[in-house]
């Protein structure tokens, strides 16, 4: 991983600017979400803070591996809200998942959003993916 500087942190999230600040990387952490308005909350920071940098050709890796898996709608339908003012900030998008399940847990999201990103568990493939 490159020299980074953390942009924001809270009990769920941290975000990190690397390469220059060309590689946006949101880290979650083993946190389950309380409720839908936490996510709301959490992600609705990260976004004020991202439209801050005011940064140009950006891509963003989500590294996911610590993350709770939820799959109740009133959960997806937060985070594909969070997800929908998030990723148009960027350029390409990239997530690194923890396992097989992970993956195709995303590669069914995929499905339902506008959103294109590449799902592995490889990191490095994903830093290549994006170009970092």
């Amino acid at each position: 991983m490159s020299a980074s500087k953390e942009i924001y942190r809270d009990d769920y999230v941290h975000v990190l600017l690397e390469q220059g600040g060309a590689l946006v990387r949101v880290v979650r952490s083993a946190r389950a979400f309380r409720d839908t308005a936490t996510i709301e909350q959490v992600f609705g920071a990260v976004y004020f803070v991202l439209r801050a940098q005011k940064l140009k050709d950006w891509v963003l890796l989500s590294d996911q591996r610590l993350a709770p898996g939820r799959n109740e709608p009133e959960f997806e339908q937060a985070l594909a809200r969070s997800r929908n003012q998030i990723y148009p900030l960027f350029q390409k998008r990239a997530v690194l998942v923890r396992s097989a399940i992970g993956k195709l847990q995303l590669s069914r999201l995929i499905k339902q959003d506008q959103y294109e990103r590449l799902v592995s568990q490889d990191e490095a493939e994903l830093l290549r993916y994006l170009g970092a």
